[in-house]
């Protein structure tokens, strides 16, 4: 679940740490985001010691390239972004799996200014639009999108049936669909 609080204050530690590159706000990021991160990229590799070293160059690289993040609200779903270029480089490089098949999913598009912040301007709207969900439905839309979890382990962890979860989201998706549309 994700609050407009929280989402504040990731801001204002991004904007710090891009301004006065104070590594205690850069800490306090990894501290907030090393946990679901880690798990996101062990769901990804498939082995917690990639993992771990997939999650650590994905924090290398932002610490490097934050100064680059035009609109810092995204940082979440920017850091994330990374997380999965560094694991399809991690795939690559173990030649687990053939790069080809997944390059429209995971590769970078080699977008022009415009186009980059377009797409960044998008993020930062769907932001705004996932902030404006009530309580329930950010954390339903978190567990899902953002942590990866399955139906069956957010009815557990919420104590709903699988008809209950599955309707909340496509309620939630529906309105995050629908105000995305009214706002492009």
């Amino acid at each position: 679940m994700v609050s407009n609080t929280d989402l504040k204050f990731e801001e204002a530690l991004v904007i710090k740490y891009q301004t006065t590159g104070c590594n205690l706000a850069f800490g306090k990021l990894y501290e907030i985001f090393y946990s679901s991160l880690f798990d996101y990229t062990c769901k990804i590799v498939k082995n917690c010691d990639d993992a771990f070293d997939v999650t650590q160059d994905t924090f290398i690289t932002a610490a490097k390239e934050l100064h680059k993040l035009r609109q810092p609200i995204t940082f979440r779903f920017w850091l994330f972004r990374i997380a999965k270029h560094n694991c399809l480089s991690k795939f690559r490089n173990n030649s687990k799996m053939s790069a080809d098949s997944y390059e429209d999913d995971f590769l970078a598009v080699d977008y022009s200014t415009e186009e980059a912040l377009e797409k960044e301007d998008q993020l930062l709207k769907l932001e705004t639009i996932i902030a404006d969900l009530t309580d329930e439905e950010r954390s339903l839309i978190h567990q899902k999108y953002n942590e990866g979890k399955s139906i069956k382990q957010i009815m557990t962890e919420n104590s709903l049936g699988s008809s209950a979860v599955k309707m909340k989201l496509l309620r939630a998706r529906t309105k995050i669909a629908s105000k995305m549309t009214k706002v492009s």
